[in-house]
């Protein structure tokens, strides 16, 4: 499973995190900056240190599951 992380700086200069599960495999960057732009110039999503105002960076996570045997 992928997952892709987005950094964005907010309108109170903190840092905030909004992360998506299973991202398709062939993802762009410019799918995944257009998403970002789109993010911000919609004003989507509003953190507790305001709304998200520039990209600060993002990446494309590859998470490993590994069913563990419980007894």
């Amino acid at each position: 499973m992928k997952k892709l992380s987005m950094k964005f700086v907010t309108s109170g200069d903190e840092v905030t995190t909004l992360t998506i599960n299973e991202v398709r495999e062939d993802i762009t960057d410019a799918e995944v900056n257009a998403l970002m732009d789109e993010i911000i110039a919609q004003d989507a999503f509003y953190s507790s240190s305001g709304s998200l105002t520039k990209k600060k960076g993002a990446k494309i996570i590859d998470v490993t599951e590994t069913e563990v045997e419980v007894q």
